[in-house]
């Protein structure tokens, strides 16, 4: 009857409110008594969740799995099923199987902290360091038939040779593009993703000895001088028919770069502009492109002073010489110094005044509360942190021997730890009113904590602290000073 129907759901409200109430409280051995009670054959779907939840709150994480995998049918599109498996195979050490239950949980229902913090925690616990060496010995592994590939294109299907490639990359990451040429090339292509540049050049750096000399690896397309046709939205365009314009900003360093080409101009603007970008890419090349070329616009005629594309390449290369500029494709070998006004605030890295670094865009993410980068970067397994001390004295004279500290401290670091344990890289540090910052992308967090403390513990003057480069976020206290900090 209608009747029964409301008094079983009032029954049901009533249930989970007290389970809710037991939950809050930390008597989750209540709920595991009450929910027991009631005959499996009984238990919905809900209240096998809420069960699977007290085992996964008291540390009795094997029968959280047992009764989330008797309602997997039912709960694979169920934010909480994700979370809940994910929380218990987390806790189990399980770190790659948590991340897929964290991932799809966040599909499902984005934007969840703790599900991010989750997700975050899971790629710190898979470095990037350990796939980068899966990777390679999933290559040295499979080098014989990877080998056939480059030599017998023609006998190989393209999407089957793909799918088994993205066995091997699929180690370091979800949506890792590659390429794999003749005279045994294989290129990995950073897709305009600004932390590829950070994280790739590590994986050609690891390669194994055994495979150096047959094997080139690119991490990032290299760019061409060598002309070639193209197929995109119906055209064919040979690279020797578009010509090029490039005005160089000695100011800025780089170049705006202008375009005609018969076909490319007859497209939609968005669709010509995009065509147009791919093709400077391949010709450029990745790095040169991403650092060098600020504005891409298209002409409506062939214009005095354009020369085909194959030729941009040599013009940026020499334009830049001719200026006295080194030619540097990588962001990550390009340091700049920055300015900051203090300001009052709970956060590290508001008392910054002056800083340098090789990666602007993650300084000002941090400043913006966006972690986007920073999310990015822990996808594969790294992470962006820095290590900040507090020192008391802020008259001129201390700050630049505390600035000599810094400068000291990081080389140290740099050449013992990072550069021989291959264990991340230095992105720069910054000097505040109260404390200085030393900045650097990890490779393996643990690893490098576990180095870097007995180096630290040689400073008993300071107290260091390890932070995300992320605001609200824990700290961890590496060491404690011997004097007052400020």
């Amino acid at each position: 009857s209608i009747s029964n129907k409301i008094e079983n759901i009032i029954m049901d409200d009533k249930l989970k409110q007290q389970i809710n109430s037991w939950t809050k409280a930390n008597e989750d051995r209540k709920v595991i008594d009450l929910l027991e009670g009631i005959s499996p054959a009984e238990r919905g779907f809900e209240e096998t969740g809420l069960l699977a939840r007290a085992y996964n709150y008291v540390g009795e994480y094997e029968k959280a799995l047992v009764l989330l995998e008797s309602i997997r049918e039912v709960g694979e599109q169920d934010t909480n099923w994700n979370f809940r498996m994910g929380y218990a195979l987390y806790y189990l050490d399980r770190y790659k199987e948590a991340l897929s239950y964290f991932t799809k949980a966040d599909e499902l229902t984005p934007e969840d902290v703790d599900t991010i913090e989750f997700i975050r925690q899971c790629n710190i616990r898979i470095p990037f360091k350990s796939r980068v060496d899966a990777f390679w010995a999933w290559f040295v592994q499979n080098e014989a038939e990877l080998s056939r590939m480059v030599e017998k294109r023609g006998e190989y299907d393209s999407e089957t040779s793909i799918r088994f490639i993205e066995q091997g990359v699929g180690l370091i990451a979800k949506n890792v593009h590659f390429n794999i040429g003749g005279n045994y090339e294989f290129t990995f292509s950073v897709e305009g993703e600004a932390h590829l540049f950070y994280l790739y050049p590590y994986l050609i750096y690891r390669m194994p000895e055994s495979l150096r000399d047959k094997w080139h690896f690119f991490p990032y397309n290299p760019g061409t001088d060598c002309s070639f046709e193209l197929k995109i939205y119906g055209l064919d365009i040979n690279m020797e028919e578009v010509y090029v314009c490039a005005k160089y900003d000695d100011k800025r360093n780089d170049f705006a770069v202008s375009f005609y080409e018969k076909g490319l101009c007859s497209l939609p603007e968005n669709q010509g502009h995009g065509a147009f970008c791919i093709m400077m890419e391949i010709m450029l090349g990745e790095g040169l492109s991403y650092r060098y070329v600020s504005k891409v616009e298209r002409t409506d005629r062939l214009e005095e002073g354009m020369f085909p594309l194959p030729a941009l390449r040599g013009y940026i290369v020499k334009t830049l010489k001719d200026n006295g500029k080194e030619v540097l494709e990588n962001p990550k070998d390009v340091f700049v110094s920055y300015q900051l006004d203090p300001e009052e605030n709970d956060e590290l890295r508001y008392d910054v005044a002056i800083g340098s670094t090789n990666f602007s865009n993650l300084v000002s993410q941090y400043y913006e509360n966006n972690t986007t980068l920073f999310d990015k970067i822990n996808h594969y397994g790294a992470q962006a942190v820095f290590l900040a001390f507090p020192y008391n004295n802020i008259s001129a004279e201390h700050q630049k021997t505390i600035l000599d500290f810094r400068y000291a401290l990081e080389d140290r670091i740099e050449k013992e730890i990072l550069d021989t344990d291959g264990l991340g890289l230095l992105l720069g540090g910054a000097i505040g009113t109260c404390c200085c910052y030393m900045d650097f992308l990890l490779y393996d967090v643990k690893g490098f904590i576990e180095k870097v403390l007995p180096v630290l513990r040689e400073y008993p003057q300071y107290s260091f602290y390890l932070s995300d480069f992320r605001q609200h976020c824990q700290l961890i206290r590496l060491t404690d000073a011997e004097m007052e900090d400020c």
